[in-house]
């Protein structure tokens, strides 16, 4: 069942063993500068950084676009699949949820039922989303606390006390669903696929704050006057002179001097550090932790062949992403709500129209050579390309 674990089947409840998982004293998410923070802090610097660095926008959206692809469904109840997925608009929900996974590592929905059929899928606000469960794994409920105000308790926290304290409890939580993306062993939280870069994020949202006042001390001219000479040397008086007219010097000014006063431009290299290079290691640190191609990200720079192999491995990647969310739907909504079947099963189609070319061509292929027979080949084939075939009667014996 891969990822499906479930501690709450549709009617009972399971034991989940007898090894702990995890400690009350570890509070931290595992990053060494953010132990302190909560997870409000956290996500917080997470959607700082989708919001206002144009690269970490890219690479999240270049992973959410890439992993939504077309589908269909394939099992007993794929007409109802088909139908129900049509009605609530999967697709545009697979986006939306996929991005809440990169992005924050978590997902929460509330499913909305009418007549028993789940009619909405509402996506909350993972920040203000805590999970509970026992020592041993089992969860036991979900709150939504907003600001220091506890709104909803759906199940427990495990402390009636503090149970006590919620708006509004609601004893069952088969209806909340919770989404994960890159889960390490048994915790209970997912990891944004920021968390590996905040610290190269960090940087780059000092240099971009900084920027203004980078660009206006290095792109103004630094002039350097050498006054005087060695037949004629100057004195403080013609110095201080030369000096205050360089100071009220305008962009389009015109200075007049005499053979003796000697201008020149220092360059920017005469000045200090090269810019390009502390920005370039930051920003591929970025896009090294974000593992998103650079050719996908406008960046040149890499030979055919290179970016070819880097394609192929984005493109298994993001194959690693859609099985994550084909399990997590599968088992939690199409098997956890009753939808459908065990061998009801989530189909993504290629991402890339050369994946389809080279299926058919070897589909082709197989069937010249006789590997397989046509009617095999159409099996094997998306359901928008099958067609009726006749039935091939058996031969004589």
């Amino acid at each position: 069942m891969g990822i499906f674990e479930k501690v709450f089947s549709r009617n009972k409840v399971h034991e989940s063993g007898k090894a702990l998982v995890s400690s009350k004293q570890r509070k931290g998410w595992g990053l060494s500068d953010s132990e302190n923070k909560s997870r409000a802090d956290l996500f917080k610097i997470y959607k700082q950084a989708y919001e206002q660095v144009a690269l970490v926008t890219a690479i999240v959206d270049i992973q959410a676009d890439q992993t939504v692809q077309e589908f269909f469904f394939e099992g007993p109840s794929e007409k109802k699949l088909s139908k129900w997925a049509d009605k609530v608009n999967l697709v545009q929900f697979f986006h939306r949820i996929t991005k809440m996974m990169l992005l924050y590592g978590n997902a929460y929905v509330e499913l909305i039922k009418e007549k028993g059929e789940i009619s909405e899928m509402k996506i909350l606000n993972p920040i203000w989303i805590d999970a509970y469960r026992k020592s041993t794994g089992e969860v036991i409920g979900y709150s939504q606390i907003i600001g220091d105000k506890k709104l909803v308790l759906w199940g427990t926290t495990g402390d009636p006390n503090v149970d006590s304290a919620f708006v509004q409890k609601i004893k069952k939580f088969d209806h909340l669903v919770h989404f994960r993306h890159n889960v390490l062993g048994s915790e209970k939280y997912g990891r944004s696929i920021i968390q590996s870069i905040i610290q190269p994020i960090n940087i780059k949202l000092d240099m971009e704050s900084n920027l203004r006042k980078v660009v206006f001390k290095y792109v103004a001219p630094l002039i350097w006057a050498k006054v005087g000479s060695d037949q004629f040397p100057a004195n403080s008086d013609i110095v201080d002179e030369i000096s205050n007219t360089l100071t009220d010097l305008s962009a389009e000014s015109e200075i007049t001097t005499s053979h003796l006063v000697d201008l020149s431009v220092l360059e920017f290299n005469s000045k200090g550090m090269d810019i390009k290079t502390p920005i370039e290691h930051i920003e591929s640190q970025i896009i090294t932790g974000g593992q998103v191609p650079p050719v996908l990200l406008g960046r040149g720079g890499a030979d055919k062949a290179t970016a070819e192999v880097q394609l192929r491995s984005f493109g298994r990647h993001i194959k690693a992403n859609q099985r994550e969310l084909k399990n997590e739907f599968e088992d939690q909504i199409i098997l956890g709500q009753e939808m459908g079947k065990e061998n009801d099963k989530l189909i993504w189609s290629q991402s890339e129209e050369r994946e389809k070319e080279v299926e058919i061509d070897m589909l082709r292929g197989l069937v010249t050579d006789g590997v397989i027979t046509a009617q095999k080949a159409n099996d094997l084939l998306q359901p928008r390309f099958r067609e009726k075939l006749p039935e091939i009667e058996p031969l004589n014996q």
